[in-house]
């Protein structure tokens, strides 16, 4: 009987240590911080990091001068890290064995974008002071900020043939919501930028822009709504089956043009800075959804697949009309175009139209700087997203659904190929409590009967049924309108 206990108490303590020593694993992570306790204790989304004083931080950007030395006590809500470490599943708890702070985009910014309202600059003989608010972000100017008005291409242009002043003097009156702010500068604890450079310019459609633009030119074939046949929507070199559904269709053109930014939508129809929006749901089952630089939005059929509520598709519609508003595809170009001069210049062999130049852009896809510009579309789809009503809450839950179907270490559509669920969600998570605790969310909008109603009759689509007239139809919806894309 002794030996029989001496046995059991061996196969438990053997027991106990097995799964002690599975409950622990090897995981790395990549997010932006969410919650700080004290240098040893935060969060990154679900993630309780602890570190002991033994762990150092490696700074990704060792020659930036301005961050100096980075220390633990300078982790704060938003920092970008990369922590390897062992993770205990039951607690939530990941002990860090190695810290890689990230400072593009999050410590250090580098950044164009147009101003979300008018600055409130002064200058006197030390220079300028005062806040600009664009971006999502607030900037902060200072007597030490070099501050300048660049003229565009127009401008120059009209200067050079009047001979007369070219128009880079900064004034209070030179600057209008059409204008575009580049700014850098470093992260300061309170979340604001602490400008080095700020550099004005009007915005404008050059003419390679406006061949862009036509490049990308819709070509619809409607649907057969009587039928529920599929139209077609043909974009450049891309073909999409259109959604024969009335409702939906109208659905989504409506709730996205809700999301313009006010500024945008009430230029005249005659302005060439108009973008003509267009919406159109698509016949795939993939979660994911597309802009153009002339503002044709595409949302593929499967984020009703995913999608929890009206406010997280909100979400998808602002950030992806935010890259059209804020000429995303078009400085994405201009960067890449600029990287290949430099190439040349540095006496590489580039053949026109050669493989290295698809590799170049390939990789250029998932560079910093494209990254950084997903980024921008994020705060600023927050941004028009709350200016319409809606819970931006519902933002980092979109990628809370979409871990619920795929996992958290799904790599997602929309972002570069190294970001994952919770990198995205972590990064919104970041932005709402660094930038919006002071909203009031009481009188916010969630969600609608509209969205599950278009929802159900999208599924049954997708599983060959047509859908019932009764059920289906959605309110203040005319079966007899315009086309899916119309405005």
């Amino acid at each position: 009987m002794a030996g029989f206990m001496r046995a059991i108490l061996a196969w438990t303590i053997f027991s106990f240590c097995v799964l002690n020593s599975s409950a622990a694993k090897d995981l790395t992570i990549h997010g932006f911080v969410t919650a700080v306790s004290s240098p040893a204790s935060f969060e990154i989304d679900d993630y309780r990091v602890t570190r002991d004083k033994t762990v150092s931080l490696d700074l990704e950007n060792q020659a930036d001068n301005s961050l100096d030395a980075f220390k633990p006590e300078d982790i704060r809500i938003g920092t970008e890290l990369e922590i390897k470490g062992e993770y205990d599943e039951a607690s939530g708890e990941l002990k860090a064995k190695s810290i890689k702070v990230l400072s593009y985009d999050t410590l250090t910014v580098k950044r164009t974008a147009l101003l979300e309202r008018l600055p409130s600059l002064t200058k006197d003989d030390a220079g300028w002071n005062g806040v600009i608010h664009a971006d999502g972000q607030r900037i902060n100017v200072t007597p030490t900020t070099a501050v300048s008005l660049k003229p565009n291409l127009a401008e120059r242009k009209s200067s050079a043939k009047d001979k007369g002043p070219d128009g880079s003097r900064l004034t209070p009156d030179s600057l209008n919501l059409d204008t575009f702010v580049s700014y850098e500068g470093v992260r300061q604890p309170d979340g604001s930028i602490q400008a080095q450079k700020v550099e004005f310019q009007h915005a404008e459609i050059s003419k390679g822009e406006a061949r862009m633009w036509r490049r990308f030119a819709p070509r619809v074939t409607e649907p057969d709504y009587s039928s529920f046949q599929p139209g077609e929507l043909k974009m450049h070199w891309a073909t999409f089956r259109l959604v024969p559904s009335h409702e939906a269709q109208d659905y989504i053109s409506r709730l996205g043009n809700s999301l313009i930014p006010a500024h945008q939508k009430d230029l005249p129809d005659g302005d060439p800075l108009k973008i003509p929006f267009k919406f159109y749901l698509v016949d795939k089952k993939s979660f994911n959804a597309a802009s153009y630089p002339n503002g044709v939005v595409i949302v593929h059929s499967g984020v009703f697949d995913v999608l929890e509520n009206e406010a997280q598709l909100a979400f998808v519609l602002s950030h992806e009309i935010s890259h059209a508003v804020e000429k995303h595809v078009w400085f994405q170009h201009q960067y890449h175009r600029n990287e290949l001069i430099a190439l040349r210049a540095g006496g590489a062999f580039i053949p026109y139209g050669g493989s290295f130049v698809a590799d170049l852009l390939a990789t250029g896809i998932r560079s910093q700087y494209s990254r950084s510009l997903e980024n921008q579309a994020d705060r600023v789809g927050l941004e028009w997203m709350l200016a319409a009503g809606y819970d931006i809450r519902e933002a980092p839950q979109s990628w809370k659904a979409v871990s619920r179907q795929k996992g958290d270490s799904a790599t997602n559509p929309f972002w570069c190929s190294h970001d994952n669920n919770t990198t995205r969600r972590s990064y919104l998570m970041s932005e709402l409590r660094n930038n919006y605790s002071d909203v009031d969310y009481s009188n916010l909008k969630k969600d609608t009967d509209e969205f599950h109603q278009v929802a159900d009759a999208v599924r049954e689509l997708e599983t060959g049924k047509n859908p019932d007239p009764a059920k289906s139809a959605v309110s203040g919806v005319n079966a007899s309108s315009d086309s899916p894309g119309k405005n």
